[in-house]
């Protein structure tokens, strides 16, 4: 692996590592949404969080290209739809443990 992968796995991790920041994206999948709604949203759904803290995930989530801003409206990229997908498909798969086989080479003489 070559530096700039390390690097991008490391952003990827830092930007997934809150499930407010995920959520954000889900929220923003439909439409652009505004800093007001974003947190009407948070507060409907009985999750706690603050001002200070919406912009912080907002601020990372730019930062990574995830989202990008409009006016005062913030929209989904297509790095965020992506992100979105693969998230639904990883809570869609089931954990299933792959079958193990012992095999016994002979030695070649």
């Amino acid at each position: 692996m070559n530096e700039k992968t390390i690097q991008d796995i490391f952003d990827i991790s830092a930007t997934f590592a809150s499930g407010k920041r995920l959520m954000l994206l889900f929220i923003l999948q439909n439409e652009p949404m505004g800093y007001t709604i974003i947190t009407k949203w948070f507060d409907r759904m009985g999750i706690p969080i603050g001002s200070s803290e919406v912009y912080k995930h907002l601020n990372c989530l730019l930062e990574h290209g995830f989202i990008s801003k409009k006016g005062n409206s913030y929209v989904l990229t297509l790095k965020g739809l992506k992100a979105v997908e693969s998230t639904v498909e990883i809570i869609n798969t089931a954990p299933k443990i792959p079958e193990l086989k012992l095999s016994f080479k002979e030695d070649e003489k």
